[in-house]
């Protein structure tokens, strides 16, 4: 069974999605894990990169790296209206009102037919085109796809460990402390929400070369629940730790499908992944609780 399931490409396709979760996570891991800004509005900014690289190569005839640029702006450009909110609101309440702004640019895609095609999404996205060759084959794609990953990631990595991360840590756990001693904790959070939403749009323009179709459902709440788990189960903050996580949940229908039971029966595999996810998520929260809910002191 292993043989039929793990063929070439298939792996290759695992792969790649590994690689487009792991963008998608490793950003989210930058505002939630570091800055605990529960932000469920970068979901959409994964989607407006697909939609803009979507509606650029094809109704615009822009190329791989314009569409890029593109999918990387018009995310960075969401995120200041996150952002905006984030010095207004706290905690639940911020979480709260970004998704209401991913709600926001769902209902968007959904009713904006003549741009976005609603419902229908928009079938036909063609693959990108480099130095005049169509990267049609999937290998070639991966490449593609596995060298900017290493770019972004390096990016994140050296991030994670400079003086920009102890700022957002900072005001994380205490804002008033951290403004104490002189840092702008609005362009620290600013700049965070810049930097992740822009990678969840080059994630976003990557599915949507890849996938050659897209469609609001692609990008439900429950993408929001798996990025979010993917972060929890990694450790959030830990950089190796979410990319081991998005490794394991990416790959966990693969596990699941080896159960003579539920592969008998493929009607259930989608509430059993859900079901196993929920069950590690929970065990993952209940034994780091006290990390990932401190305790907020008072002096």
């Amino acid at each position: 069974m292993l043989g039929a399931v793990f063929n070439w490409d298939y792996s290759i396709h695992l792969v790649i999605i590994i690689l487009i979760y792991g963008l998608l996570a490793q950003s989210f891991n930058l505002t939630f894990g570091m800055g605990r800004l529960f932000n469920l509005a970068h979901i959409a900014a994964y989607a407006l990169g697909a939609y803009v690289t979507a509606l650029g190569s094809m109704d615009l005839q822009l190329n791989f790296f314009s569409c890029m640029a593109g999918a990387a702006l018009v995310a960075a450009l969401f995120s200041l209206l996150v952002a905006g909110i984030s010095t207004r609101l706290t905690n639940d309440y911020f979480a709260i009102g970004t998704l209401a702004f991913s709600s926001l640019v769902s209902a968007v895609l959904i009713n904006w037919k003549g741009v976005t095609r609603g419902v229908l999404g928009i079938p036909g996205i063609p693959r990108p085109v480099i130095a005049g060759k169509e990267i049609t084959d999937n290998w070639e794609f991966l490449l593609l796809l596995a060298t900017v990953f290493i770019v972004l990631q390096t990016f994140l990595f050296i991030l994670y460990h400079g003086s920009f991360s102890r700022s957002l840590r900072a005001q994380a756990e205490n804002n008033s402390s951290a403004l104490a001693l002189g840092i702008d904790t609005g362009l620290v959070r600013s700049l965070s929400f810049v930097l992740s939403s822009s990678c969840a749009g080059v994630a976003g323009a990557f599915f949507a070369y890849y996938i050659n179709y897209i469609d609001p459902s692609s990008f439900s709440f429950n993408e929001s629940v798996l990025i979010l788990s993917i972060v929890v189960i990694g450790r959030p903050g830990s950089f190796w730790g979410v990319l081991i996580a998005t490794v394991l949940l990416v790959l966990l229908p693969e596990a699941i499908r080896e159960v003579d039971y539920i592969n008998s029966r493929p009607h259930i595999l989608g509430p059993a992944r859900q079901m196993l996810q929920a069950l590690i998520l929970f065990g993952v929260v209940w034994i780091n609780r006290s990390r990932l809910f401190p305790v907020q002191r008072e002096v």
